[in-house]
């Protein structure tokens, strides 16, 4: 991949495009676009979505943008309901993988009641572009094509950006650029690497 920085930089560029601010030209697609780069990277890009959605909202006065943090949503679901101390508890005893299903079943993940889903759609503005970051904090217990997937019938009017750690080549999403997560065929690469 080209460097980060200037790949930062043309995102910056591209999401102040009057076009993706307003949805167009995309025909009849759900306006899902991936941001995707080398895992390495993560920290630099986590530094810089604060810059990039400061910087478009000084460009396109009006524009409102809303960034969904995957890992702190899950985070915020357990700690509401008391079960940091349990999860914990339960790690120890039956290991990590036993965990993360018990954790999965509890966010009802890919379901109609899909917790993070709910989420978005109770805290989110329609009229706000949607930035999701924390895949890579996220994962085992969320995957990006399940998130993409469910969320397409809340984030309709505004696009939705999400901050990859990988790699989206061919509809396929390769997290870590070493775990084949899944396809996802309706979302648009937003910068080439």
């Amino acid at each position: 991949m080209r460097p980060i920085t200037v790949r930062l930089d043309e995102l910056n560029e591209k999401l102040s495009d009057p076009k993706i601010l307003s949805n167009k030209g995309l025909g009849n697609e759900v306006g899902f676009y991936i941001f995707d780069y080398e895992p390495e990277d993560e920290l630099v890009v986590r530094d810089a979505i604060p810059y990039i959605k400061k910087q478009i909202q000084r460009e396109n006065p009006g524009t409102k943008i809303q960034v969904f943090d995957l890992f702190d949503i899950v985070l915020a679901f357990f700690e509401e309901r008391g079960y940091m101390d349990k999860n914990f508890k339960m790690e120890d005893k039956k290991r990590s993988e036993f965990l993360y299903d018990k954790m999965k079943k509890a966010l009802k993940l890919a379901t109609d009641n899909d917790w993070i889903v709910k989420y978005i759609s109770a805290h989110m503005d329609e009229d706000a572009m949607i930035f999701i970051t924390g895949v890579g904090k996220a994962y085992p217990i969320v995957r990006s094509h399940t998130v993409l997937n469910n969320l397409q019938t809340v984030v309709e009017k505004k696009p939705l950006i999400m901050f990859y750690p990988g790699r989206y080549e061919n509809g396929g999403l390769r997290l870590f650029s070493r775990f084949m997560d899944d396809n996802y065929y309706r979302a648009f690469k937003l910068i080439e690497n």
